[in-house]
């Protein structure tokens, strides 16, 4: 007879300190409380930035060139306005370069700033990242998604927006996105930067499933995750602070999967919904925040990431104590990332909104033969198929869905969150998003692809557009139709798993 866990009591690494309780913390926390920024440049050569070539390895500023950033007011109707004394930058030590991987192309690039990192920061930052919004026509959507995962009290990056210029020339609206970085570890997590930062992508070994591998030889000690390729890696150790010998090695991340994936455990599929499995889990991640992420995810529908793709994510290992090894005694925390394809942002004939709240993979059919892989392929994502798998597990999942649905995602909510009915993000971004163009059907001259009049239809009046294969709902109407479907999964899938039967609360 299966064990079933019913109360998933979270045991994560002891805290050697509260990260809210640092000058740093609390500086990044007052920098992304609500303000728009001009982030400017000035005395950078013309000829160093140019529409056909993307600055992809970062440019040292040249001798002469100023990074400028400070608070403006939303409605100030001059581009670039003078910055006064709220400036919170103003350094000569920066370099610039382009980012993303759809957008590194696109007319309108996102763009990273990297600072000295031993001089001028910006509240403890190393680094501003610069999103386009480039797929966004209502400019919202990456607001809504990191707001919705801060009320979540899921790890993540903060937000905000400002206004880029550089020599003079107003490059537009950006989102402003916290960096997942060394500040960002020591801002959010307690203790120093320690153990290892992976970031995940699709590359040399496919996409990053967390799939169990195992080397030709029969090795399993963590090298099989290094692809032979190291500008093409699919799990890539961006940053270690482990001093451990021999840290580098994948070793902590091989364990994680190794558990992940029940290796040891009998049972076949049944292993995964044992006390076993839940406190094997439990003593390497931390699942429930992992699976409260999960519930701001399938709500919003950001396919782009760890489910439809699956890439676009981090996982931090800091160990489970201060003294412990984080190879011997990893502990990881999930991390999100790239939130602008969402709330119903389409290019494969998928209706988002539909998705099965359990079965993830069952929606994600057409996107796999849009890429080339066959009408038969689906995700391959263990680490929520395989964590749903656990009754108690997947009783946290749902009681935590339907407290979002009554908070954060009740279509009342989130209509105030936009300004539909009076202020919010929606007056907050127009303004500037309108600079982009001359007049209302005119090409933006920043090279975003909706028209101004398209950024009205679809931020200000939520309505669907189309352009070549995509296809965007407004936010209003995705949401009422997400919000409808999942209420009719739940009330299936409380037959087994009834309301409130994890035992968890959930302040607001």
């Amino acid at each position: 007879m299966t064990e079933h866990t019913t109360e998933p009591t979270a045991a994560p690494a002891s805290p050697a300190a509260t990260p809210g309780d640092r000058p740093e913390h609390r500086a990044a926390d007052a920098f992304f409380d609500g303000e728009l920024y001009l982030v400017e440049v000035t005395g950078w050569p013309r000829d160093r930035i140019r529409p056909d070539r993307p600055i992809e390895k970062a440019e040292t500023a040249p001798a002469g060139a100023r990074l400028r950033v400070g608070p403006v007011h939303p409605h100030d109707t001059r581009q670039l306005p003078p910055l006064s004394a709220g400036t919170v930058l103003d350094t000569s030590t920066f370099a610039l370069r382009n980012s993303g991987n759809r957008t590194l192309w696109a007319p309108k690039r996102s763009w990273k700033i990297d600072l000295d990192d031993g001089g001028d920061r910006v509240a403890g930052m190393n680094s501003l990242n610069l999103k386009s919004m480039y797929n966004d026509v209502s400019q919202m959507r990456e607001a809504l998604s990191w707001n919705a995962f801060r009320r979540a009290k899921v790890i993540a990056p903060r937000h905000s927006y400002a206004r880029l210029g550089i020599d003079g020339r107003y490059l537009g609206l950006f989102a402003l996105i916290e960096e997942i970085d060394k500040a960002f570890v020591r801002g959010h997590f307690p203790g120093p930067a320690r153990g290892n930062l992976y970031k995940m992508y699709s590359g040399s070994l496919g996409p990053a499933t967390l799939e169990h591998r195992v080397a030709a030889d029969g090795d399993d000690s963590g090298r099989q995750y290094v692809g032979d390729d190291p500008g093409d890696q699919t799990y890539r150790l961006v940053k270690s602070w482990s001093r451990v010998p021999d840290a580098d090695g994948y070793h902590d991340l091989a364990r994680f999967v190794r558990v992940l994936n029940g290796i040891g455990l009998p049972g076949g599929d049944d292993r995964f919904d044992t006390d076993a499995f839940a406190e094997s889990m439990r003593r390497i991640f931390d699942v429930e925040a992992f699976l409260r992420w999960a519930g701001v995810n399938i709500l919003t529908s950001s396919w782009d990431c760890y489910f439809a793709t699956p890439a676009n994510y981090f996982l931090y290992n800091a160990g489970r104590t201060d003294e412990a090894s984080v190879v011997d005694d990893p502990y990881f925390t999930f991390i999100p990332w790239d939130y602008d394809n969402t709330f119903g942002i389409d290019y494969f004939g998928t209706a988002w909104q539909d998705t099965d709240l359990v079965d993830w993979p069952s929606g994600t059919g057409a996107y796999w033969a849009a890429n080339g892989s066959g009408a038969n392929r689906r995700s391959r994502i263990p680490l929520v198929q395989n964590i749903l798998r656990n009754t108690g597990f997947r009783r946290y999942y749902l009681d935590h869905l339907e407290h979002l649905l009554d908070t954060s995602f009740a279509p009342a909510i989130v209509d105030a969150a936009i300004g539909l009915q009076g202020d919010g993000l929606w007056q907050r971004v127009s303004p500037s998003a309108y600079l982009e163009s001359d007049s209302p059907d005119g090409q933006p001259f920043t090279g975003r692809q909706w028209t101004n009049h398209e950024v009205y239809l679809g931020g200000s009046q939520q309505q669907e557009l189309r352009r070549g294969n995509a296809f965007v709902l407004g936010i209003h109407h995705y949401l009422l139709m997400r919000h409808d479907r999942a209420r009719q999964q739940l009330a299936r899938l409380r037959r087994a798993d009834p309301a409130g039967s994890s035992g968890a609360s959930f302040g607001d």
